[in-house]
């Protein structure tokens, strides 16, 4: 017995209402009475019919009894029916409505308990749950227990990288478009919850007019049910924003349809109490979930780290390691070396067909701290990972990929790169020691004078006796780094290898210098060959690192003739040099000039000096001796045509080659005297020389 029985008989006997009576109660979210007691003698007395009333006290008398309606906050109803029909004035109502007052709050402080201990389990439960996905429908399932006059629920969680509020959880009957739709911050209920600072209570959905929030997007009209009229069939709606560490994470929407009580700002109290602990329950359970990844990674990555290296020690080679890291990560993977201009797999291209030393180009130009680089094309994302030794690169990884690589995937990249590093490094190694075999056997042919042992040298280099063979000289100079350098010369020993490949017969670097042995069959060949070294160096002709120059030997016939084309080769590849100059010269067009390749620079600066220093001292006459002797020679000596291109009358040239006469002690009558001249001439001319 929840009241006074006693007391309140005792007070109905002093009105003189006493009589049978049965009392019964009803209790918010339930649809029917509960008998509480009274004078009857049986219990299962028909429950009096319900009544929907706002005021605190009703009187109804109906089918031979009388019903006393009395209205508690909460939603708490009590209901005292006579069974005769009787009349009651208001004062006596509100006495029996404070009489039975007591009845109320016991009822009352019975729910709220159990609201209390249903609210203190959710929270257990809701907390209990470290895996975030099944989190989110355990927190709207908590919520709902909660709060059980919502019929309908849903939850949705910001995903930072769309920028959109996406469906992770729902209960109670909805369209399934739902699960498809994304929300902008603002953008329709959702959006607008968003920006809430706290839950609230929405009796009437109109106040959540286009006045108040933007449009929901095309997109999500696509998945919308039209038939289904939201603010038409939602009674009440609670809306809340949930805060994980002070930043809004989640928007919870419930809504009350079916059931017949609409949610109360009690409701909203409870959800206002619940929502922190749903905010500690995500950020636990993403902690957690961050931890077991992170753990995961390293184990994986530990993985990774192990099965590579395991294949270097091996030395399993390049392609081995690039078909165990496109298995790991899923992607066609191609790897390029930019010292040999080479593809793993060989049957592929590099992309858009762009050349290897444009790719080493683009490669150089990114900083050294720059891990990887993504180019976009129409489709398709292309990861390229830069393999460097220092600061030359030595080839890249290119990954084609339709989506963002995983966080696993760059580590997967992260370890390949190194090991494929170390790869190209061992194979260098083994290249260099291969050039300097090559070097030591045919240094020894050359320098032989013994015919039987220059045949063993030749065997052992795979050359044949009797060949027309041909010399080709390169050189690079300007250059700094000597890492780079040798980066340089692997490049050109590759694109001599692609460009050339039926004639060589030898090739290989050392230092600054790339040596050519090339055999041919006819003069046609050695047309075309020309021709193909003089576009090799012209492509090089646009770096900006190194210049390089070639000589060209004669072409013999022969073993023992190899010693004379190498050595023409070397001195046409000199005289390039010696006027610091880029190109690729034969040892046949440079004429005259092989008589002064090897001599001492400062010689023959000393010799100029000497012709043309009293020419420039003369008089103040500047340099316009020089000029005039110059001019003179270039014109086969011919005054008429000297006096021309100098602007001059023929009577001002005369006195000015008698003045180059007087000032240089000598005629040009004198054969000796004039050869002198033109040689000077020539020499400042053809190697550059200046006076000091």
């Amino acid at each position: 017995m929840m009241y006074n029985q006693v007391l309140f008989e005792s007070f109905l006997t002093k009105w003189g209402i006493a009589g049978v009576y049965d009392l019964w109660i009803k209790i918010p979210h339930a649809s029917s009475w509960v008998c509480e007691g009274g004078t009857t003698a049986e219990k299962e007395e028909e429950a009096p019919p319900a009544i929907l009333t706002v005021e605190p006290a009703a009187h109804q008398c109906w089918n031979g009894c009388t019903y006393l309606y009395f209205s508690y906050p909460g939603g708490y109803q009590i209901c005292v029916r006579f069974f005769e029909e009787k009349f009651l004035e208001e004062d006596i109502l509100q006495l029996i409505f404070h009489l039975l007052y007591p009845c109320y709050a016991e009822y009352a402080l019975k729910t709220g308990e159990y609201k209390l201990n249903k609210m203190i389990d959710s929270i257990v439960n809701t907390t209990s749950s470290l895996d975030l996905e099944e989190l989110f429908a355990s927190i709207l399932s908590n919520t709902m227990d909660v709060i059980p006059n919502a019929d309908l629920g849903t939850l949705w969680l910001y995903d930072h990288a769309a920028n959109r509020l996406v469906c992770k959880a729902s209960s109670g009957k909805l369209m399934q478009g739902i699960w498809n739709m994304k929300f902008k911050i603002g953008e329709g209920v959702i959006g607008q919850t968003f920006k809430m600072a706290e839950p609230k209570l929405f009796h009437d959905l109109t106040e959540l007019g286009e006045g108040e929030m933007e449009k929901v997007s095309e997109e999500n009209r696509r998945y919308w049910d039209w038939s289904y009229d939201f603010t038409r069939h939602v009674n009440t709606m609670l809306a809340a924003p949930i805060d994980v560490n002070g930043q809004t994470k989640c928007v919870m929407i419930l809504c009350q349809i079916k059931t017949q009580h609409p949610l109360t700002e009690e409701d909203l109290h409870l959800l206002r109490g619940f929502s922190p602990q749903i905010g500690i329950a995500m950020r636990n359970a993403q902690l957690f979930t961050d931890l077991k990844k992170q753990n995961d990674l390293l184990v994986k990555r530990d993985h990774i780290h192990a099965t590579l290296t395991k294949l270097s020690m091996q030395s399993m080679g390049v392609n081995k390691v690039i078909r165990e890291l496109n298995k790991m990560i899923g992607f066609p993977l191609l790897f390029v070396d930019l010292l040999e201009n080479e593809c793993i797999p060989k049957a592929k291209q590099l992309p858009d067909n762009i050349a290897f030393k444009d790719l080493e180009n683009y490669l150089s130009s990114l900083t050294e701290e720059s891990y990887y680089d993504i180019v976009k094309s129409e489709s398709t994302w292309h990861y390229l990972y830069p393999i460097r030794s220092g600061s030359i690169i030595l080839g890249c990884l290119i990954i084609a990929a339709e989506k963002p690589l995983t966080q696993l995937d760059h580590v997967a990249l992260e370890q390949g790169n190194s090991v494929l590093a170390l790869e190209l490094v061992k194979k260098q190694n083994l290249v260099e020691f291969y050039y300097k075999k090559k070097r030591e056997l045919f240094s020894a042919l050359l320098q032989t004078k013994d015919s039987s042992v220059r045949l063993e040298k030749a065997r052992e280099l795979g050359l044949e006796r009797e060949v027309d063979y041909v010399a080709v000289a390169f050189q690079f100079s300007a250059y700094i780094d000597p890492e780079k350098l040798e980066a340089h010369v692997r490049r050109l020993i590759a694109q001599l290898k692609k460009e050339l490949a039926p004639y060589i017969q030898m090739l290989y670097g050392y230092h600054n210098e790339v040596t050519l042995l090339a055999s041919l069959s006819s003069s046609e060949q050695f047309t075309h060959l020309k021709k193909q070294l003089n576009e090799v160096v012209k492509q090089w002709q646009q770096s900006k690192e190194v210049v390089l120059s070639g000589g060209i030997g004669s072409v013999y016939t022969g073993i023992e003739m190899v010693e004379k084309t190498y050595k023409e080769a070397k001195i046409a590849q000199s005289y390039f040099v010696s006027r610091k100059v880029t190109g690729c010269i034969e040892y046949s067009s440079i004429g005259v000039n092989r008589l002064f390749v090897n001599q001492n620079i400062e010689e023959m600066q000393r010799f100029l000096e000497d012709v043309f220093m009293p020419l420039n001292t003369s008089n103040g006459l500047n340099n316009t001796l020089e000029q005039t002797l110059i001019t003179y020679f270039e014109s086969n000596q011919s005054a008429s045509q000297t006096a021309k291109k100098l602007h001059i009358h023929i009577n001002t040239l005369y006195q000015r080659l008698r003045k180059i006469e007087d000032c240089l002690q000598l005629s040009f009558n004198n054969p000796e005297h004039v050869l002198r001249l033109q040689l000077a001439c020539h020499l400042k001319e053809s190697f550059g020389l200046v006076d000091s």
